[in-house]
């Protein structure tokens, strides 16, 4: 007796999954072809440096063109060149930009012009319509031009889902700048020290759909705003900014994208903090437009869960200018405290008409201002110190919040607006301590049900954690992305992972083509 056909797991002999002799063959082929072309394509990882075959990553756009998955890894070292960046990624597959674990690979465009002028970029990396790339780990310092708004990143020509992470960003003219149908995201990065010293360029200057930063250090702006927003929607979540050269928070008009309904932004769980004195000390964070003959922002403000510190007898927290009809400022489970006294939350009649909000600490020097309810007031609101803002078992603030605060979001969704996280130095965020999201301001009190104590450490530590001065690199390092080998592991000039199993699949074409029809 003959023994039984070898079968695979799915119950067919490969010789008779191979015949398929029910199937014609020339729909045999079709159906193939069309399996091979729903593979996806292979992602090839480029590593790039003084020793690799491309020298650094405009070289290598220069003469590639990247595909989606692709990933750049690039050497700690120095790199002197800018680029415009077209290719795009999606969604599913976005293309990588990465320094390797280890110091931050330095781009330093000093003896660049960034006219964009023909090619030229304006930026170091101009992401010019391409869309869909994570940025992570890098460096990029001294972006300029004549014009005054050389930048470190641009976002331009229908550039969207941009996420930038751990990067350092200091003295460029403009630091980050995005414009037509941007969505621009920064994350636990160091943005400091841009500026031309005009008043016109800025540590952030975002045009665009959406501009959303969570975890920054963003300070020490040269005379322009840590963060100027023209974006039509803005999500600005446990940062520390502080130190301004003017404003800390400047959110204004961009017709025809503000016009639209629902220009709305969300500050949650930030810490703000006001120097002694600025290019303008009166006003900390601008609503509406900076332009009378525009339109102002068609949307609303949610100031929620935040801690701001104001430094200067002039400081006032809010300033709207000529707000759109039904806009508003919501103050919500928030700390305003002052070092001096003679500051105000809100700079004028008008500002205190659309001034709304309850459940807040505004300490006793701190004139108060439109119609703010359970409003909790004294001397101080219970930090640990003079520069620790983290709270005390014995904070008058604690359990004080709102329940259930809420916010609107750019797409018109209510959403919550109960922070579960918290800026931690230097950079990034923790989570929250369980028990505490009633607590007021950025910072949560742990609980004895934690098991925990405050952080010890200070929010913004007195000087900033570079002490004011580019790092030069030398970060000491974050762990491998998610899917990098590791440094050093990557020798060739390139490497391919597969996003399917085309080899298997052209053994199988070979095998139809191979067999004979039957007649």
């Amino acid at each position: 007796m003959r023994s039984p056909a070898p079968r695979t797991h799915i119950g067919f002999s490969v010789a008779r999954r191979l015949q398929c002799p029910g199937v014609p063959r020339s729909r045999r082929l079709t159906l193939l072809v069309l399996a091979l072309a729903a593979i996806p394509a292979r992602a090839t990882t480029y590593p790039v440096g003084a020793s690799r075959a491309y020298k650094s990553p405009c070289l290598l756009v220069a003469d590639v063109v990247l595909q989606p998955g692709d990933i750049v890894e690039i050497d700690p070292g120095t790199y002197s060149d800018a680029c415009q960046l077209t290719a795009s990624g999606t969604a599913a597959m976005p293309i990588v930009l990465r320094g390797v674990p280890g110091p931050r690979p330095v781009f330093d465009a000093a003896a660049l012009d960034l006219s964009g002028a023909g090619s030229v970029p304006r930026a170091i990396f101009q992401f010019t319509g391409g869309s869909h790339w994570r940025v992570q780990h890098l460096e990029l310092k001294n972006a300029k031009n004549a014009s005054k708004n050389g930048a470190a990143f641009r976002l331009t020509a229908g550039a969207l889902d941009v996420i930038i992470d751990d990067v350092s960003v200091h003295d460029c003219q403009d630091g980050f700048m995005s414009d037509g149908a941007a969505t621009l995201t920064v994350r636990a990065s160091d943005v400091f020290h841009n500026g031309a010293g005009d008043g016109f360029s800025h540590n952030f200057y975002v045009q665009g759909q959406s501009i959303v930063l969570i975890g920054n250090h963003i300070h020490d702006s040269v005379g322009g705003q840590n963060v100027k927003v023209r974006s039509h929607d803005a999500f600005i979540a446990y940062n520390l900014i502080e130190n301004a050269g003017n404003y800390e928070i400047d959110l204004i008009q961009n017709p025809p994208q503000t016009d639209a309904p629902n220009a709305n932004a969300i500050l949650i769980g930030n810490v703000i903090i006001r120097p002694p004195s600025a290019d303008n000390n009166s006003q900390v964070i601008l609503w509406g437009t900076d332009n009378a003959a525009d339109a102002a922002r068609n949307g609303s403000l949610y100031a929620l869960s935040n801690t701001f510190i104001l430094a200067h007898p002039s400081n006032r927290l809010f300033h709207a200018i000529s707000p759109a009809a039904g806009s508003q400022i919501h103050l919500v489970n928030s700390i305003v405290h002052a070092t001096v006294s003679g500051t105000g939350i809100a700079a004028d009649a008008t500002t205190a008409g659309i001034l709304v909000g309850s459940n807040d600490w505004i300490s006793s020097n701190v004139t108060t201002g439109g119609v703010l309810t359970s409003v909790l007031s004294g001397p101080a609101p219970g930090f640990a110190s003079a520069t620790d803002l983290h709270l005390v078992a014995s904070s008058p603030v604690l359990g004080a919040g709102l329940a259930g605060a809420t916010a609107v979001d750019g797409t018109g969704a209510t959403v919550s607006g109960v922070p579960d996280q918290e800026f931690s130095a230097s950079l990034g965020t923790t989570p929250r301590a369980a028990g505490s999201a009633l607590d007021l301001g950025a910072h949560g009190f742990p609980r004895a049900s934690d098991g925990g104590t405050p952080d010890a450490g200070s929010p913004d530590g007195g000087a900033s954690p570079d002490a004011g001065t580019p790092d030069g690199g030398s970060d000491g390092g974050v762990p491998p992305p998610e899917g990098s080998s590791g440094p050093g592991e990557v020798t060739g000039s390139c490497s391919s992972a597969p996003g399917g199993l085309p080899l298997l699949a052209l053994v199988v074409l070979g095998a139809l083509l191979a067999r004979p029809r039957r007649r």
